[in-house]
This record gives structure tokens, sequence and C-alpha cells, in this order.
């Protein structure tokens, strides 16, 4: 049966029909997607974990031949028999979706198909299985051929005759020495014309062979399949006909049949949401309506079949029987839960332990650290749960990973997640955060109990993280890496997109449909957030406030929720009759950008895999599918400010910071970090950033704790951790843990640095309790609390019992804290690239700012970062020749715009242009010269010129007129004497540019001198700022002329005149730009235009209106409005 998987031919989730053959009493399952094997793993668990019996198929498509490409496409079934036919098929779906196989659909061949074992069952499918259409789909190929061949035979024929019979080629014959003339010409003609008859003739022949080849493959087909698959479908007389006919071949062949429905929908419901969702996406089938595809009991099935009353009814039975009989014949097989660390060497242990001492004596050699036993202690115990739980191929190879990187100039963040508690992995270079320096914990790391696969994360420049994907696959080979599948749902927005498209609803209803849906179901999540929030506060009955704000919630969540059944019930039945069975269904495949998985053994067999378009292998399995068999994944993610902070360093000529090298209380940072939060990592929100200033930063522990307490689940302490109010504890002894905290249980690590440093539990055991802690394991804590309260009483000053009432209280705060603790670990690497954002801002402004605006993502950061340049008093250029790139650069001078970002310029142009930077050229038309041997056409030139690039050599109108002579004499030898009378030269002028004259041409032109004679009677003047401005909203559709002189003097862009007229005012004296608003009347009076010069004469503040529940009211945010202006 076919689940969504089979993408955009279901919308039926696998669970269902689990769920429905449960319930039905069946005692196995098969899924056979077309052409694929998604999500395997969790259909077999699933499917086991209900008792039933899952077996392993998919539906290709057959082709006869890969060449010449035909769309013939047959479909068939194929289940394995045992473990090495889910091996094999799982290959097979890989071999066809490789680009030499895809034509279309995922396909394999007929003679692949042939060549396939008995450990796979061979199933004939439906009325598209070569069985029913390929005589049919041959014949007609080959008659087509044949037609085509008889009527090229008669063109030719006829073309030959008239050619052969004029009095050109007979002449041609008689003259022609090679031919023996023993013949006349008209039989020499008949010859020419029957050998090309013969030609076709032969190729006829062929042609009428193939029908001939066609029916041994036939019958080879016939003979390969396992099992000929009968259908119910009662309307459709083809299936009749096509049942009879399978009914007859297996009894000449000997082959049993097997019925088989063909299911794509569990019921009708989802049989109609699935047609409604390929008419959105035009996907059409001929004769649907004659199929029922919906999920079937026995009963109904054998109904069926007498309704259609195709064959008798003992022969459907036994089909049906044989469904149980083929399905009994399958072996089960376990799934292989077993860690799979990628093997590197057979002496893996040896190789690790000495790369660990070796790498850490070089840091103690180079002063990279200092000694102290907690290194040694360390690494002994970190290797002791490394080889108990098998990880240390994986962190071996982690290591070698992050040092090729850095090798290959690709830096790698300082660490990301738990991994930044482990000595082992500083020492080897996997992090660099500094355990013993920075007290991060190794149990949050690695647990010797934990039952998971381990898993380290690592941060890169976007730009460069294909490079270590590449490195990656090279190292441990294509069948033994592939990337993650991610399967794409359709939103809510989106299913309404569909519907409406598939109902041709006009697209303002559905536009209209999709802002009153997020209206009501917003306001119904806001509102429900809200009653929790204030449900949670102690004793909010007694409280006035909060029962008041409860009521007028509770209101609101009314008005909201009869507002969302008024729109489904009321307004638009018909849409949401099949939202709701639609809203979530897969649609699409595609990679998950962040991991590759690594294997010990082959994966396009032993778990599927498939290619995309661009030549990417990835694993049929998705995220939780690779937890669930232990796979091990090497998430890369891209961190743009890694790539800020490289791109920093590569302008500013420095090496990329190592920790050990950075002044972490550089006071001068941590008061510069308050002044912006423009690119600092984690702080750039108007809310983290204000709680960062707030709190007054001065370490980077102090990031940590603002990093960890802007997140949701700090809600609780934020406002007294920001205050710097302290947090009183049970005991002193706690107060004393958490000091560097301010009293407050903030970390993970705070509760495994509880029961380890106080109570004297084990890192693993402390992290167990932990868990079992947020899982609400309570067995498990009251097991392991005698430890905890002898452990904390052995160091408590206090009597036992006051002792144990304070490790009791503890324990109370850590389960109520423990939904929201944050990594410490985590936090301290994150942290840390923030403070080296603002290390780098503070030191390096210029080349900071730079490296920002080239990895900005959108106009909002690239706002910013010229806001920061104002800021630092760092002017930004226009693109300039001799300064510009094709990206954002600097000099002494400032930062200049790239070239590139430019509509129609691009990299090539830009850096061909730089190439030239240092070069002399004494005018304008020297500097052509130069560019005609460039990648920059008259377009590109005309565009830069409008932009000002050349200001150097005068205004835009005069170089423009320098452009158009340039192309219509530069290169010219010669010039006719009428020609230069009609473009109005001067023959004095000629005369002196030529080396050579005649009566009516000037000859030995030097075109260059000609150019420069002829530009010193054409006046260059300044380009006055109107012009300067169009250009500018021309080809950038912005503008960057600043002039402090032009104050109140604006430029009119992005104008909305839906509502009350909205537009985007440029300041052209400071170059902001400023969202205002304008009364209809007045606009109606003066109505502006984009690209307008304006002088504002007055202008104000007023509150932002917003619609709630149906009525606008005021809010806090305020909007400028124009009252007064004037069009320059």
């Amino acid at each position: 049966m076919h689940t969504e998987d089979s993408l955009l031919d279901s919308c039926t989730n696998y669970k269902l029909y689990v769920d429905k053959a449960v319930e039905l009493g069946q005692k196995a399952i098969c899924f056979t997607e077309h052409g694929n094997i998604y999500n395997n793993i969790e259909k077999k668990m699933y499917a086991n974990s209900k008792g039933l019996k899952y077996l392993h198929g998919v539906e290709v498509y057959l082709t006869a031949a890969l060449e010449p490409k035909q769309r013939d496409n047959y479909h068939t079934i194929l289940i394995a028999k045992n473990f090495e036919g889910v091996k094999e098929i799982n290959t097979l779906v890989d071999l066809s979706t490789q680009s030499d196989h895809m034509y279309y659909k995922p396909r394999i061949t007929f003679d692949e198909f042939f060549n396939i074992s008995d450990n796979v069952i061979k199933i004939s499918a439906c009325l598209a299985s070569p069985l029913s259409k390929y005589p049919n789909f041959i014949g007609k190929l080959v008659n087509e051929k044949i037609v085509e061949l008889e009527k090229n035979k008669e063109i030719e024929t006829n073309r030959l005759y008239t050619e052969l019979n004029s009095e050109t080629a007979r002449d041609q014959w008689i003259e022609d020495s090679t031919i023996i003339h023993n013949t006349s010409y008209e039989i020499y003609v008949e010859q020419c014309i029957e050998k090309s008859n013969n030609a076709f003739d032969l190729q006829i022949e062929e042609a009428k062979s193939e029908l001939e080849n066609a029916k041994i493959v036939y019958d080879k087909l016939m003979k390969t399949y396992d099992y000929y698959e009968i259908q119910p479908h009662v309307k459709s007389m083809d299936q009749i006909r096509y049942n009879k006919m399978l009914y007859e071949a297996s009894k000449k062949y000997n082959k049993p049949l097997i019925a088989g429905t063909d299911t794509h929908s569990i019921d009708s419901y989802k049989a109609e949401c699935r047609s409604i969702l390929q008419k959105a996406k035009h996907i059409e089938f001929s004769n649907e309506d004659e199929f029922d595809l919906t999920y079937k009991s026995y009963d109904e099935l054998v109904d069926m079949f007498k309704q259609q009353g195709s064959l008798p009814m003992n022969v459907v039975l036994e089909a049906i029987e044989n469904t149980n009989r083929m399905a009994d014949s399958v072996t089960d097989y376990e799934l292989d839960t077993a860690f799979k660390y990628p093997i590197l060497y057979d002496n893996e242990e040896e190789v690790f332990v000495e790369r660990i001492y070796r790498m850490y004596h070089e840091k103690l050699d180079k002063g990279i650290i200092q000694p102290d036993p907690r290194y040694e202690e360390n690494i002994k115990e970190e290797l002791r749960v490394f080889k108990k739980i098998g990880m240390v191929g994986f962190m071996l190879f982690m290591s070698e990973l992050v040092c090729w990187c850095w090798d290959n100039g690709i830096p790698i963040g300082f660490c990301r997640g738990s991994v930044g508690g482990s000595t082992i992995a500083y020492l080897t270079d996997i992090i660099d955060v500094n355990p013993v320096v920075w007290n991060t914990v190794f149990s949050r790391f690695a647990n010797e109990d934990r039952k998971e696969i381990g898993d380290i994360d690592l941060d890169i420049a976007p730009s460069q993280r294909h490079l270590v994907y590449e490195h990656i696959i090279e190292k441990f080979g294509a069948d033994k890496t592939a990337y993650v599948l991610a399967i794409g749902t359709i939103s809510d927005k989106g299913t309404i997109d569909e519907i409406g498209r598939a109902l041709n609803m006009p697209l303002g209803d559905v536009k209209q449909v999709k802002a009153q849906y997020s209206l009501f179901t917003d306001g119904i999540t806001d509102c429900n957030d809200k009653i929790k929030k204030i449900e949670s506060i102690d004793e909010y009955e007694n409280n006035e406030k909060c029962l008041k704000d409860l009521e007028e919630l509770k209101s609101k969540l009314e008005y909201n929720e009869k507002s969302l059944r008024d729109l489904k019930e009321k307004q638009y039945p018909k849409l949401f009759y099949y939202f709701d069975g639609l809203v979530g269904t897969a649609i699409s495949q595609s990679m998950h950008p962040a991991g590759i998985i690594v294997s010990p053994v082959t994966l396009p067999d032993n778990y599927g895999t498939f290619w995309s378009k661009d030549g990417k292998r990835i694993l049929s399995i998705n995220m939780e599918e690779i937890h669930e068999v232990s796979l091990v994944k090497y998430d890369l993610l891209g961190l743009k400010n890694i790539e800020i902070i490289k791109d920093t360093c590569e302008l500013a000529h420095i090496p990329y910071p190592k920790s050990h090298t950075v002044n972490w209380n550089d006071e001068k940072v941590w008061a510069h970090i308050a002044d912006s939060p423009v690119g600092i990592f984690q702080f750039e929100s108007k809310f983290a950033y204000d709680s960062m200033k707030k709190f007054e930063c001065h370490c980077v522990n102090d990031l940590s704790l603002v990093n960890a307490s802007i997140r949701p689940s700090g809600e609780s302490y934020r406002d007294r951790l920001l205050a710097h109010e302290p947090n009183k504890n049970p005991s002193e002894l706690i107060d004393k843990l958490l000091e560097d905290n301010h009293g407050f249980l903030i970390f993970q690590e705070d509760t495994i640095k509880f029961l380890t440093n106080i109570c004297g539990l084990s890192g693993s055991d402390a992290d167990n309790i932990r868990r079992a802690i947020g899982r609400k394991q309570k067995d498990r804590l009251e097991a392991a609390l005698p430890s905890i309260l002898e452990g904390y009483c052995n160091m408590s000053s206090q009597s036992r019992e006051i002792a144990e009432k304070e490790a009791q209280a503890f324990l109370k705060i850590i389960e109520d804290s423990s939904n929201y603790q944050f990594g410490f670990n985590h936090s301290t690497g994150y942290s840390m690239i923030g403070y080296m954002c603002a290390y780098l801002r503070y030191y390096y402004p210029k080349e900071f700012i730079t490296a920002y605006l080239n990895n900005a993502n959108n106009e909002d950061d690239i706002m910013l970062g010229t806001e920061l340049a104002k800021q630092l008093g760092i002017t930004i250029h226009s693109i300039k020749f001799r300064h510009s790139t094709a990206k954002y650069s600097c000099d002494k001078d400032g930062i200049y715009k790239g070239i590139a970002s430019v509509k129609f310029l691009n990299e090539d142009a830009a850096n061909d242009l730089y190439s030239i930077k240092d070069e002399k050229f004494n005018t304008f038309i020297d500097l052509l010269v130069r560019i005609s041997d460039l990648k920059v056409d008259s377009r590109k030139l005309e565009i830069l010129i409008k932009l000002d690039f050349f200001e150097e050599f005068g205004g835009i109108r005069y170089l423009l007129t320098c452009s158009d002579l340039f192309s219509k004499y530069y290169g010219k030898k010669q010039m006719k004497k009428d020609k230069a009378l009609e473009c109005a030269l001067d023959f004095d002028v000629l005369r002196e540019c030529s080396g050579k004259e005649t009566q009516k041409t000037f000859m030995e032109l030097d075109s260059v001198k000609l150019l420069n004679k002829l530009l010193q009677n054409i006046p260059n003047e300044k380009t006055d700022m109107r012009t300067k401005i169009a250009y500018q909203i021309e080809n950038l559709g912005y503008v960057d002329i600043v002039d402090k002189k032009l104050a109140g003097y604006c430029v009119a862009l992005d104008l909305n005149v839906d509502y009350s007229p909205r537009l985007k005012l440029y300041a052209l004296a400071n170059g902001n730009t400023i969202p205002v608003k304008i009364s209809k009347k007045i606009f109606k009076q003066n109505p502006i235009r984009r690209g307008d010069i304006i002088k504002v004469t007055n202008q104000y503040k007023k509150q932002k209106m917003k619609k709630v529940d149906g009525e606008w009211q005021e809010t806090d945010e305020q909007e400028w409005w124009v009252s007064e202006y004037q069009i320059c």
C-alpha cells in the first residue's frame, strides 16, 4: 500500500494503515511506495510494536532499456523474502535514482529486473505493469517507427528522382571519372533509388524484428514474476480484461495469482483529499474514477471481486489466501541497534592514546596550557569512559577531522553542545574550550551508562561546509557516507493555498482566509499561553489582578475560538472540509541541512539511499530513525558569525583567534560590547541586547548567564538575575557552589556539580540522576536518594537532620527547575564567540563591519551594518574604481561597497576592474582601451558610469559621451569622408589623426588620438544631485548619497497607497531611512512618486494602531506622520 511517502499520491500516514490492520485482525503489512523506501525503519518499528509482521517492499519503475530514453516506466512490486532481500531491494532503489537511470521516475531496466535473486519476491502490480502495458507500448512504438520509415523512404525516393534527373546531375555523372559508364544514365538512376530503398527496407525489417524480440522479452517477464496480481476494481473494464489475461497466464506459466487493491487511502475521505491535492498540483490520471484505492477488509475485498465478476470466486479466494502464504514465506529480521562508530584503524585505541599524550605535551611545551594535575586525571577518567561506551574511534576521527579543517584554512567554533566539557576533546583540538580553565563538566557529554550514540556538533563558516563534507566522503568512501533525509510537509497556510487552488478560489479570497486563520489561531495560542502563565502563579486565585486578567483572557480566547469555528463551518466550509485531511501531509523530500552519516557498514544496501538531482547520496531514513539504529551523524552547522570572524581576520591579516591567545578580560571590549548589538553572536535581538546591557557583563560567564536567562525557560528567574539580586539557597554550601550564578540554579551542569562536588557521586551517576529528575522518573531518584543524602551530610557542617532537609529542599528546587536548565558547556562556547565578535569589532572595526556586510542575510542586516559604521565614525563609500572589489572591501579611507551586488554586474567584472587599480590612465579613453580587454561589456560599463564609479575621470554625462564615442570609433582604421560628414566630424581633426588620405577616405586612422581630440570640445561638468539620485534608483533601487548640507531633504522610496499612504524617506543629510505615513487628504493634494526629492517641513509622532479582536487599538509603539512637505 501507498502512504504519504509516495509523494503527492497519498495523504495517509502509515500509522493509520497499521492501526487499521490491527483493528481488522490482519497479521502482516507491506508498504510499497512509488520508487522509494523513505522512513522504512520507523514503519517497521511501529508495525512490530503493534504485533504486525513488517514486509519490506517497494513499487519500482521498470524500463525496457536506459537508451534510447523512453517514458515507459512500468510498475512492479518487490518484497524482501529475508534480510538479504532487504539489502537487494535497497541497492536497487539506490541504483534506480542514479542520473543514468532517472528519467521522470527512478527506474531499473528489464535486464536488472531479470537478475534479481530469489531473496526478493516479484509481483506484477497494477494495470501499469509491463504485463499489461509492454505489448501495446512496444507495438505502438514499432508501428510508429515503421510508418516514419515508410514516409521517409517515399520522401527520399522523390528527392533522388528529382535531383538525379536534372541536367546538372547527368553532366556530373558523365564527367565523373570514378564511375564506369557501362550502363545508361537511366539505369544508374534506378540503381541509386533501389539502393536507397533497400537501406530503408532493412531498417523496416529491423523494426519488425523488434516485435519478435518483444515477444521473447514478454515471455521472460512472465516467467520472472513470482506472483500475478489481480485487483477488484469493479468499474474498470481494463482491469477485468487484465484479470482474465493473468488467470490464463497463471495456468500457462504455472504462477500463482495474488490479490491486491493498490491502496492509496485509508478511507473515502482521505481519497477525496488525495484528489484535491493532485488537482492543486495539476496531477491527472486517466479513468481515475474507475478505481477504488481505499483500504479494504477481507469481506469488502471479497465483495468487490464478486461484483466485478472477472474470475471464478474459488480462484479469487485462492488468490487472497496467497497473500497470507506470501507473507508467511518472508523471514522477519531484527533491526541492528548496536552503536555503529566508523572504524579508522585496526588499533584505534593505541593510535588515540598516543595522539592524546602527544598533543597534550605539545600544548605544554608551547605554553598553551600550564602544568596542572587535573589534565592527567581527566585524561585517565575520560579514556576509561570512552573505552567503555565504544567512543574511541569516534573521538579519534573527530580530532583528525577538526585538525584537517584547521590545516586547510577552515576554522571551527570554540565548541557547540556538551562536548565543551571534555578535556581530551580540548587537548586533541576537537574543541577550543579548556575545561580546566572554564570549569565545564565532562559527564554532561559522555556518561558511561548512557545508551545513546556519541554526538559532536561543529560550527563552520557556511561557505566552507561543503569542503568538510567532501573530505569526510573521500575519507570513508561514498558507500559508507550519506546525507540525511528531510521530508517536507504542508503547513497550515500552505494547505489553505493548495485547497484554494484546487477549488479555483480567487487569490484574494485565499489570502483573506489565511489572514483570518492566522489571526484567530495566533490569538488562541497567545491566550492559552498567558492563561497558563497566570495559573502557574502561586495562589493566583487570591490575586485580584490575576483574576481580572484571567477573565479578560478567557473572553478573548472564547472570541477567537468562536471566530475560528465560524470561519471553518460557516464562511468557508468547503475549503475546511479538506483541511484536516491534508494539513501536515508529506509532499516533498530533500536533504537535511546539518548532518552527514558515517558508518562502518555500507549504507545503500543496509539502510537504503537515493541520489539527489545535484549528485548527493541521501539516506532513506530520517533523523529519528538514525538515532534508533545508532548510526553516527556528524553535524556540521553553518554559522554566519564564524564566517564573519574568519573574514575579519583575513581582512585584518591576523590569524583566526585561538582561545589561549585571547584576553578574555579586556575591559575596553566589555565596555564596547554594550554599545551596540550588531554582530554580537546570540545578542543581536533587542530583547537579548537589552538584557545583556542591563546585566552589565564583565566576563564570559556573565554572557553565559544572560544567554540562559533570555530563553523562554529563564522567565522565572530572569528579572532577579538581571538586577543582580542574589538568590538564597537552603545552605551556604549550595550558595558557594552557585556563587558565580548569583545563587541561581541555571545550568544542567550545576545539578551535576551539586551531585558530584557536594554529594560525592560519580559524574555518570550524577548525569543519570539529572536526567531521571528531568524525565520525572521518581523511582530512579528514590533509589539514589540514600547516596545523595549521605554524601551531602558528610560535606555539611550541620546536624544530619538539618543537612538532610537542606539536601531534600535543593533536590526539590532541581526538580522544579529541570525543564528550564540550560547547558553550561554549550553556553560557554557560544558566549566566547559573542565576546570574540565584540573583540574584533572593537580592535578591527572597519574589517569587522566589512565582513558583517558581506555576510548579510537581508536588507535589515545591511541597514544594521551601515548604522554601526555611522556609530563608529566609519564612512561607507559608494562603489569606486581602484577601491571596490566584488564584495564590500575596506582600506585606510573606509569601507567601499561591492560591485557584484549591483544588478547585471558580477564577480568576474569586479575582479577584472580591481586587477587594474594600480595602473595609470591619463584619460578616460585610455581606461576604456584597457577595459576593452576585460569581462566588462557595454551594458556593465554604462551602469558603472551612471553610478559614478569612474568619478575621478569626470562627470557622469561626460563619461557616458566618452563611452558612446568609444563604441563608435575605437579600433577604426579608416573612415569614409561621406560618413565623417554624416557624423559632423571635423576633417582637419581627421587629417591630424590619419596617416594617409585619398579622395574619399581617411586611412591609417589613430582612433585613440581621434577620440581624445573629439573629447576636447565636450564639457566635463560636475554631476548634479538629481541626476545621481535618479541613476542610483534606476540601477540600485536605493540611494546612498549623504550630504550634511541637505538637512530636511529626502528621497521618496517604497511607496504604498493601499490605505493611509506609507513610504520610506531617505534623509540625504545623514543617510537614514525612515518609514512615515501621510494622510490621504494631504497626499491627494500633493501626490508623491517614487524617486521624488521632497523637503519635509512638518512632522510628528503618533501612537501606532493595531487590530485586536476585530477592533483597532492603540499600541505602545509610535510612528512618524508627515503633515507638510514640498516636492522639489
